[in-house]
């Protein structure tokens, strides 16, 4: 598992990223192996919001927090 604070302004999203968790389960890349996953974190000026971005991928905004979760079955996600 990595942890890793980013703490920077993303204009053309909108939001300030706070932080990205990123781990893997498995073994990336090959069938039923596993998959890497990420968790970021973000501020951004939205009150309540949920977005369902495909079957592996969401977003919750509450209260201008912004939770992003997104999984990879082929490759594993840049910490």
């Amino acid at each position: 598992m990595t942890v890793r604070a980013i703490l920077r302004k993303d204009y053309p999203q909108g939001f300030f990223r706070l932080l990205r968790i990123v781990w893997v389960r498995g073994t990336v890349g090959i069938p039923d192996g596993g998959y890497s996953a990420k968790l970021t974190l973000a501020v951004w000026p939205k009150l309540v919001g949920w977005e369902r971005l495909c079957s592996t991928d969401w977003s919750l905004t509450l209260l201008g927090l912004r939770i992003h979760y997104s999984r990879s079955y082929g490759g594993i996600f840049a910490s």
